[in-house]
């Protein structure tokens, strides 16, 4: 897998150099720092679901840096006219794709981690300060980076199929928020439960976490992952034929 790190390496580096990545990263964090703000004021919740309260505002904003940031994947590689040489060089199309998910689902780490200022400047400025359980804002983390890999690789694969960055971000913000109303039970006429209880960032908050939506998650982060292998190892077939 060293190709994949120096793949990853690579657009890591290209990422942090451009000020889009910053931009994102300021705006991400403002949004949700916003959103938390709000729904504190508005008094949903209470000091028991206080960790809870921040998940759902990263869950809900997750869909901005996840399509900004898998969009440039391959479609930037299309404008740029750079797709021809990925195509052509010694690299397995695993290493390929699992070295631009990673890259991508890094800068979204990144995001989430930028996001934990709002948190400690609430309860540090909070008179009196709330009382809230270290392990249940680190677990709902834990299920925000879960729910994160698995849109990273739906955006991937959305990349590869697209030829413009417009339209991979336009595709992949409908996917995400679209699957992220529909697993927390917020679409009329779809009901969840036939493939895993609704995400309730409450009860993750609480310890319990269903087993089944951790199952489905991971199933639908491999098969993407897997899809968006196979789909390049096709696109490499078809150059090698018409070339």
């Amino acid at each position: 897998m060293s190709c994949a790190r120096i793949i990853w390496k690579r657009e890591c580096k290209a990422a942090l150099r451009s000020p889009v990545a910053w931009c994102v990263f300021a705006g991400f964090t403002a949004l949700v720092s916003l959103l938390f703000t709000a729904a504190l004021r508005a008094g949903d919740g209470s000091f028991e679901h206080l960790p809870a309260m921040f998940c759902v505002q990263i869950y809900l904003c997750l869909c901005i840096p996840i399509s900004l940031f898998t969009m440039r994947l391959f479609a930037e590689e299309k404008t740029n006219g750079t797709i021809e040489m990925l195509m052509t060089a010694p690299v397995r199309d695993v290493d390929v794709v699992m070295g631009k998910f990673f890259a991508a689902y890094t800068l979204v780490v990144l995001s989430i981690g930028a996001c934990f200022i709002a948190f400690p400047c609430y309860t540090h400025i909070a008179n009196p300060p709330p009382a809230y359980s270290q392990n249940s804002l680190y677990g709902g983390i834990i299920a925000v980076l879960i729910v994160a890999a698995m849109w990273c690789a739906i955006g991937t694969f959305i990349s590869i199929l697209s030829r413009h960055q417009s339209v991979s971000a336009a595709a992949t913000l409908v996917i995400v928020l679209s699957t992220a109303a529909a697993f927390t039970g917020n679409v009329p006429g779809f009901d969840p439960s036939g493939i895993c209880d609704a995400i309730d960032f409450a009860d993750v908050a609480r310890g319990t976490l269903d087993s089944r939506m951790i199952c489905g998650v991971v199933s639908l982060l491999i098969f993407f992952l897997f899809c968006s292998v196979r789909l390049l190892e096709s696109r490499r077939w078809c150059n090698a034929l018409h070339n």
